[in-house]
C-alpha cells in the first residue's frame, strides 16, 4: 500500500533512465603521412614542370628570334644589293661609268656570286680604260670571208663563268686564248674582264697565298688595264715593304726594323713563302738589332731593342738577356766607406799629452784674496813651469804676507788669485796644478800627487 503510493506520488513527467547505449564516441583519426608526402611530391613535379615549359618556351622564342632577324638582315642586304645592280645598270646606259663602276665593285664585294655582275663592271672598265690595239686601215678595201666566230663565242661565254665561279686562272687563260685566236672580239670587255682576274688574282697571292712577288706582278698587269682601287694599292704597298725588309735581313737588322715594324702595325699576319709573318719578323730583328748594339757597347739602346722584343712574346731567355743588359745599362752605385780617425795620444816629456783642447777657466771656491793693482802671487809661490816640477821632499807650511793694496783703478769685479794661477797653468799640464794645490795645501802628502796627477791628465784629456 505503502509502495502504491510513493509510486503513484511520482510526477508522471519523470524520465525514467533507461539501459546505457552501446554506441561509442569515434576517436579523431591521425593524418595519413603516406598521403601528404605524396602530395608534395606532386607538387614539386609539377613546379618543375612548369620551370621546364618556361625555360623551353624561352630558347625556342630565342632561337625563332634569332633565326627572323638573320632572314630579315639577309633579305635586306639582297634587297640593297638588289638597288645597287639597277642603279649601276642605269648609270651604264646613261654613261655614268665611274659611278657605274663603284657599284658593281660594291656589289662583288658583298656577294661574288652575284649573276651577271661581272659582266657589267668589265663593260664599265672596258669604256673607261679602254686599251685595245687599234688596228690600222687597209690601204685597199677588200671583201673578206665572214669567219666562224664559234669559237671565240664559246671561250667568251667560258670565260663569263669562271669569273662568276672566282677561277680568276681559268678566266685569265681563257681570255688570253680568246684574245690569240680574235683579237678584236669584244675588246673593251675582255679587257675589263682581264683587269677584274688580275687583280683578285693578285690579291689573293698576297694574302692567303703568300706568293708576294707573284701578287706584285698580277696587279702591276692589273694597272695596265686601268687604275688599282685604294684596297690593291694598299696591299701592293705593304708586300713591296716587306720584301725590302726582306732584303735587310740579318744584314742590317737596323733596316729590318724599319720596314718590318711599318708592315707589323697595319698587317702583323701578312707573310711571304717562308711562312714568317710579319710581325714575327719584326720581333726577330728586334733581338737582332739589340745584339748588334750589345757587341758596340751601347746597353742602354740594346736594353730598349729587347724590351720591344720582349713585349711581343715571352721568353726566358731574352729575359735573362734583358737583365743582364740592364745592370750595365745602369750599373748600382758604389757604397762609400766611412771611415772614422781615432785620435792617437803622443807622449811629450814622459807625460801622454792627448789632442790640445783649450779648456775653459773657471773659478775654485774656498780661497778668498783682496784684489791688488799688480794682481801678483805671493813671493813664496813656486812659478810653475812647462816641465814637471817635484814637489820637496819636506814641505814646511808657512805663512804668505799680502802686499799693500795700492790705490789704481780698480778692476771691473774682484778676481780670485787661484782661480786666476788655475786658469794661467791649465795649459801647463799635470805639473802645474799639482803645485798649486801644494802651495795652497801644504799639509797634503806627497803620496797624493799620483791620484791628482792622474785626475789632472784626464781633465786635461776632456
Amino acid at each position: 500500500m505503502n509502495n502504491q503510493n510513493r509510486t503513484n506520488s511520482q510526477p508522471q513527467n519523470a524520465i525514467t533512465p533507461g539501459p546505457p547505449s552501446s554506441r561509442q564516441p569515434k576517436s579523431p583519426q591521425k593524418p595519413n603521412k603516406k598521403w601528404a608526402l605524396r602530395s608534395w611530391l606532386w607538387i614539386a613535379l609539377f613546379v618543375l614542370a612548369a620551370g621546364f615549359m618556361v625555360v623551353l618556351g624561352a630558347l625556342m622564342g630565342y632561337q625563332s628570334g634569332t633565326q627572323a632577324q638573320e632572314i630579315i638582315q639577309t633579305r635586306i642586304i639582297e634587297l640593297t644589293l638588289e638597288e645597287q645592280y639597277n642603279l649601276g645598270v642605269q648609270d651604264l646606259e646613261a654613261g655614268r661609268y665611274e659611278v657605274a663602276r663603284q657599284r658593281f665593285e660594291y656589289i662583288l664585294k658583298h656577294d661574288p656570286s652575284y649573276p651577271d655582275v661581272t659582266d657589267k663592271l668589265a663593260q664599265a672598265m672596258a669604256i673607261l680604260y679602254a686599251t685595245a690595239t687599234p688596228t690600222p686601215p687597209a690601204a685597199t678595201p677588200s671583201p673578206t670571208p665572214t669567219r666562224d666566230l664559234r669559237p671565240v663565242e664559246e671561250m667568251f661565254a667560258q670565260a663569263q663563268a669562271q669569273l662568276a665561279g672566282q677561277d680568276w686562272n681559268g678566266a685569265i687563260d681563257t681570255l688570253i686564248a680568246m684574245r690569240k685566236e680574235n683579237r678584236s672580239y669584244q675588246a673593251p670587255r675582255v679587257d675589263g674582264m682581264l683587269f677584274i682576274s688580275l687583280r683578285y688574282r693578285g690579291m689573293d697571292k698576297i694574302w692567303k697565298e703568300g706568293n708576294l712577288e707573284g701578287g706584285l706582278y698580277d696587279l702591276s698587269l692589273a694597272e695596265n688595264f686601268g687604275p688599282l682601287d685604294v684596297q690593291a694599292n694598299s696591299a701592293r704597298e705593304l708586300a713591296r715593304l716587306y720584301m725590302i725588309g726582306s732584303s735587310f735581313w740579318e744584314v742590317h737588322p737596323e733596316q729590318a726594323v724599319y720596314y718590318f715594324g711599318q708592315v707589323a702595325a697595319a698587317a702583323p699576319g701578312l707573310r711571304d713563302a717562308s711562312g714568317w709573318t710579319a710581325s714575327e719578323r719584326y720581333r726577330a730583328s728586334l733581338i737582332q738589332y739589340g745584339d748588334l748594339l750589345a757587341s758596340q757597347k751601347d746597353w742602354c739602346q740594346a736594353q730598349e731593342q729587347y724590351e720591344l722584343a720582349y713585349s711581343m712574346g715571352a721568353d726566358a731567355t731574352l729575359q735573362a738577356t734583358i737583365q743582364e743588359v740592364a745592370l750595365k745599362c745602369s750599373p748600382p752605385s758604389p757604397t762609400p766607406e766611412l771611415t772614422t780617425e781615432t785620435p792617437t795620444p803622443t807622449a811629450t816629456g814622459g807625460s801622454l799629452t792627448p789632442p790640445a783642447l783649450s779648456p775653459t777657466p773657471t773659478a775654485t771656491q774656498g780661497f778668498v784674496s783682496t784684489a791688488t793693482s799688480t794682481n801678483t802671487p805671493p813671493a813664496a809661490t813656486p812659478t810653475p813651469t812647462q816641465t814637471t816640477v817635484a814637489p820637496p821632499a819636506t814641505a814646511t807650511p808657512t805663512e804668505t804676507t799680502q802686499p799693500t793694496p795700492v790705490e789704481t783703478e780698480p778692476y771691473p769685479a774682484p778676481s780670485d788669485p787661484l782661480a786666476t794661477e788655475t786658469s794661467e797653468t791649465l795649459s801647463q799640464g799635470s805639473a802645474g796644478i799639482i803645485a798649486i794645490l801644494y802651495q795652497h795645501h801644504p799639509m797634503m802628502k806627497p803620496s797624493t800627487y799620483g791620484w791628482f796627477d792622474l785626475l789632472a791628465t784626464f781633465y786635461n784629456w776632456l
